[in-house]
């Protein structure tokens, strides 16, 4: 009895120790467990914490790498050239023939930040500058790649007295306008002109128009206006030869609004169909259907007589555009102020003129004085 009451001591006593053993163990693999896990907890902290750091970090350096990129930038932009300018011009006029002077004007480089750099004279180029010709002139500035312009203006310090201003009237038939220009001239010679004017009948016209528009190397014949022509005037009884030639109003007869019909300032001898066929066309640079384009010989003289029938006879005008026929209208005004600068008062003009003036006591002042013409319609 007593041995088996030792051996279950014995058997207590190990079951005892095993339990006390293993509860060590577990204990053990407990703290080791959750060492284990701390650790791992701790570096994956650490990790995250060195990544994040790390990135911000990154973020951080680039950001300022950008700024300081931008800063460079800005800065080099900023500091470059970006074109050049004239200041300071203190002479902006110059008379003919002087020589442009360099130190009236300053040129300057100038930078992104405004900041002006002055160059030299020598170092920039300059053209335009050409003080033979009177009148405002654009100047250029050149330097490397870059221009700018400014502008001068070429005075004539002793210009020539204006000839039409300081015309002469040498005919005491027009002595009454001297002095006078625009409408002023205009309305005298308009009085002068029809002071004493006598007008001759239709039928005698044919007569005077034999000598007014003589052929001055044929005294039997007569200039044909349009075709240029010398024809015989006619016979000694008055009867007409072939090729036949009738009195050709230049201002149209249609269209003279009341305006004397036989007035030999408006009549020209012409070839009959030549006559036909101009009708009441208007005078212009080119043929159509409405307008007539006489030989370039006679445009000046076409010219002068429209001028003298809208100085005598106030009741015409010549227009620029489709003229009104019926209200008196005549064209085109521009046209024939041309036609009188590029075709001058001929010798043959002013014969026919002195002629006009023994049949009917008046003249065309335009013929006496082209003058007047740039007097009172120039510019």
């Amino acid at each position: 009895m007593q041995n088996k009451l030792k051996k279950l001591a014995i058997f207590l006593l190990v079951a005892l120790m095993a339990i006390i053993v293993i509860g060590c163990d577990n204990s053990n693999t407990t703290t080791e467990l959750q060492s284990t896990v701390g650790i791992t907890t701790l570096q994956t902290t650490l990790e995250q914490t060195t990544v994040q750091t790390t990135t911000e970090d990154v973020t951080t350096i680039q950001t300022t790498t950008e700024d300081v990129t931008t800063q460079q930038t800005t800065t080099t932009q900023n500091s470059a050239y970006i074109g050049i300018e004239v200041t300071d011009i203190t002479q902006t006029e110059y008379n003919l023939g002087e020589v442009f002077n360099s130190n009236t004007i300053t040129v300057s480089l100038v930078r992104g930040t405004e900041e002006r750099v002055s160059l030299n004279s020598g170092i920039y180029s300059l053209s335009g500058f050409d003080s033979s010709v009177v009148g405002e002139q654009t100047l250029t500035v050149s330097y490397v790649s870059f221009t700018t312009t400014f502008t001068v203006t070429i005075i004539d310090p002793n210009p020539d007295p204006d000839p039409n201003t300081d015309l002469v009237i040498t005919m005491s038939y027009y002595f009454s306008a001297q002095d006078l220009d625009g409408s002023a001239l205009f309305d005298e010679l308009t009085s002068i002109i029809n002071n004493g004017f006598t007008g001759v009948s239709y039928d005698a016209a044919k007569y005077a128009l034999g000598e007014s528009d003589k052929d001055p190397n044929n005294a039997n014949n007569i200039i044909l206006v349009y075709l240029g022509t010398s024809i015989d005037a006619y016979n000694p009884d008055g009867s007409w030869t072939y090729p036949a030639w009738n009195r050709e109003h230049v201002w149209p007869q249609s269209a003279l609004a009341g305006a004397f019909m036989s007035d030999l300032q408006n009549l020209k001898p012409s070839d009959v169909n030549t006559n036909s066929s101009r009708g009441n066309k208007y005078f212009d640079n080119y043929m159509s259907s409405t307008t007539w384009e006489p030989r370039d010989e006679v445009k000046g003289d076409i010219a002068r007589i429209m001028l003298y029938m809208i100085t005598k006879y106030t009741q015409l005008s010549l227009v620029d555009s489709v003229p009104n026929i019926g209200n008196g209208e005549m064209g085109k005004f521009s046209v024939l102020l041309e036609w009188h600068e590029q075709d001058p008062v001929d010798d043959f003009e002013r014969n026919r003129n002195n002629v006009i003036y023994s049949y009917q006591h008046n003249r065309n002042p335009y013929i006496d004085y082209p003058e007047f013409v740039e007097m009172i319609w120039g510019e």
